[in-house]
């Protein structure tokens, strides 16, 4: 009789123990399936996560209602979202080539050859080209430029393979911007449908030589600008505006239609971390591209410092065309207006970043203002010095900052 009372305790012990434990695990699951109303992270869908992990584009979209409403509304907003950039993401990978699909890649694997394209990629393709041409600092043509620079950057101890450190280093990126000034080197043709890209036969001996394989056409710093363009046209053209895209390179859109959007203004580098030099309020719809020569993140790999004889030499992904080294004038810099405006303002950033005079860039810049656009940077030589502002919109400086007007050239 004892051992039967006492198989019947531990029955009864077992069957309240299961009883919490399921009662935790359903807790938990509704838990972690409630949603409440908010901003929430739009993930990718498992079919495009494969492809799309190290895009750097990301969504936050506002959401409002029922749990289950919340859900439901989550998985269309994923939906459209990963399929659109999934879509551009591919047009313009300038690597990897896919089954049916004409990129940029297909270019860069047949230079010679006439490659048919979208409507989208021929529309870019000719933006770049024009903005090549107009010689100002970017180049369509630079992908063994920037190719050679990102693997540095992303080394474990990039100092040691620094061109400051190391000669032969040095003498191969001269050589690479040499090959951007050769108006024989690299063309490009594009007409509605196909595309043609000419490399001459010179470079590509040069290129053998020296074990160089990245592929020339490459959007580089332009290309976050085309794809966040792109998205937010799919996702608002569908009715879902209520949200904002954003990139790991600094630029970022908000789609709302109405309301107003604070941006902040990177500053100087502090000890406690990135600072802020202030803010300033845009009406929505509206775009921000921004810019900092060194980590804003935490983010260890992609920028690194070397010691200079008057500070630090930053290296980071805005590299010059013209000198084959990250620029080292420009330390901060934002642009932010509508956002019908993010091409020009991610061009305008790239030939600030890249200047070797950026006051007479920023003038240049100013002398040509974009209708709602701002401009605001500081200087590598006066990290704790000014913040130059220029453009519509008034800007609120962060307590101890100096706002002047960009210097008149």
């Amino acid at each position: 009789m004892f051992r039967e009372k006492k198989n019947i305790v531990r029955l009864a012990v077992f069957l309240l123990a299961a009883l919490i434990a399921v009662g935790s695990v359903t807790a938990g699951v509704l838990g972690f399936l409630h949603r409440d109303s908010g901003y929430h992270d739009v993930d990718y869908s498992v079919q495009t996560a494969v492809t799309l992990f190290d895009s750097g584009v990301h969504l936050r979209y506002y959401l409002s209602g029922s749990s289950s409403r919340i859900r439901a509304d989550l998985r269309e907003v994923q939906g459209v979202y990963s399929d659109a950039l999934l879509w551009a993401y591919r047009q313009l990978d300038e690597d990897g080539t896919y089954e049916g699909v004409r990129n940029l890649a297909s270019l860069n694997a047949a230079p010679g050859e006439w490659v048919e394209i979208s409507a989208f990629l021929a529309d870019t393709l000719r933006d770049a080209l024009r903005r090549t041409e107009a010689g100002q600092g970017y180049s369509l043509f630079a992908g063994p430029l920037f190719r050679e620079w990102r693997t540095l950057r992303w080394l474990e101890e990039p100092a040691e393979a620094d061109p400051v450190n190391r000669p032969e280093e040095a003498d191969l990126l001269r050589e690479m911007t040499a090959w951007l000034r050769d108006p024989d080197a690299f063309s490009l043709e594009v007409e509605d449908g196909r595309a043609r890209l000419n490399v001459s036969e010179e470079y590509r001996a040069w290129a053998r030589e020296n074990d160089v394989g990245a592929p020339v056409l490459s959007l580089n710093l332009m290309k976050d600008a085309y794809l966040l363009e792109y998205v937010a046209g799919q996702l608002r053209g569908r009715g879902f505006s209520s949200g904002y895209l954003y990139t790991d390179s600094g630029f970022s859109v908000q789609m709302a239609d109405t309301g107003s959007t604070p941006y902040r203004v990177p500053g100087a580098p502090k000890a406690a971390g990135p600072s802020d030099a202030g803010e300033i309020v845009l009406p929505s719809p509206s775009a921000f591209c921004r810019f900092a020569a060194f980590p804003m993140n935490g983010e260890r790999y992609g920028y690194y410092a070397l010691e200079g004889e008057s500070g630090p030499v930053y290296r980071h992904a805005f590299v010059s065309t013209e000198s084959g080294e990250p620029a080292r004038q420009v330390l901060t810099a934002a642009l932010g207006g509508p956002m019908t405006e993010l091409r020009e303002m991610a061009y305008s950033l790239v030939i600030l970043c890249t200047a070797q005079d950026p006051a007479a860039e920023a003038a240049a810049i100013a002398r040509q203002p974009r209708p709602g656009v701002f401009l605001a940077f500081t200087l590598q030589d006066a990290p704790a010095g000014p913040v130059y502002f220029a453009g519509e919109g008034t800007m609120t400086p962060a307590e101890g900052v100096e706002l002047v007007p960009v210097p008149e050239g």
